[in-house]
């Protein structure tokens, strides 16, 4: 009992995790259904078919309903395994904003030539592609030259193995710098987004009218998606693949403490 006569509060096991995929999944559908908004005004500028942007409203609802279906199996526990696929959704419904609905989208379904669509796909969907093997092979670099970092991050406790928040730190110190916000191309996009009107009327000869807005959108998406790589490759590794294995090598629970 406190002074007031109450007793205090001790977190619970599984306290974490329902706060997790509450903020996940409603969050999460906030995100996305912006991203669907943004879809919505597309094909309604573009005259696209009305399928995009239904389609994308049924994905987001589906990863609402995922996040719970993830949640429920682990709900009693503190396994570190949940929360990393939780994590990955929450990035993934970042992603749906910033890649899907302000890249991808108008890339895929924006009348333009196709000399002008398949290079643009190609080398952004390579450039995070290539992006996500570096981070793998950073994180590999860092383990191997950082001698106890992994049992750092991973700290045996006997009948279990805790991974705390400082983990991410560790390995966030350890590994290459990737910053994409400190390259040209995001500096280039900050300078060219107050133009947007201008735009509109160079490239209406060669990509139509009313490209203006959704080209400066996308080009700003760019450098955001390959930032968004890093959290994404990291965690999965980190919070998904460790977990996993370590559990079967083990034998032992990967618990997540002091988050």
């Amino acid at each position: 009992m406190n002074k007031k006569g109450r007793s205090a509060y001790a977190p619970q096991v599984g306290d974490h995790l329902r706060a997790c995929v509450i903020t996940t999944s409603f969050a999460g559908l906030f995100l996305s259904l912006s991203g669907t908004f943004f879809m919505w005004a597309g094909t309604d500028s573009f005259k696209c078919s009305t399928a995009v942007w239904k389609t994308s409203l049924a994905i987001n609802f589906a990863m609402f309903i995922l996040a719970w279906l993830v949640y429920l199996p682990f709900r009693k526990t503190d396994k570190l395994l949940c929360n990393g696929l939780l994590a990955i959704l929450a990035i993934l419904c970042i992603f749906w904003v910033f890649g899907a609905a302000m890249f991808y989208f108008y890339f895929l379904f924006a009348p333009m030539k196709v000399y002008i669509r398949a290079p643009v796909l190609i080398g952004v969907t390579a450039s995070l592609l290539h992006r996500a093997y570096l981070t793998i092979g950073d994180i590999n670099d860092a383990f191997q030259k950082n001698h106890g970092l992994f049992d750092r991050m991973y700290r045996d406790e006997g009948a279990n193995i805790s991974f705390t928040r400082d983990a991410v730190g560790l390995l966030e110190k350890a590994r290459r710098d990737r910053n994409p916000f400190r390259t040209v191309h995001m500096y280039a996009a900050l300078f060219i987004a107050p133009f947007v009107l201008v735009l509109n009327r160079l490239f209406t000869p060669i990509l139509g009218d009313g490209h203006g807005v959704f080209l400066v959108t996308s080009f700003l998406a760019v450098p955001i998606l390959q930032w968004g790589v890093g959290p994404l490759v990291q965690t999965a590794v980190t919070m998904i693949y460790y977990p996993i294995k370590l559990e079967r090598e083990t034998g032992k629970q990967v618990l997540l403490k002091n988050w």
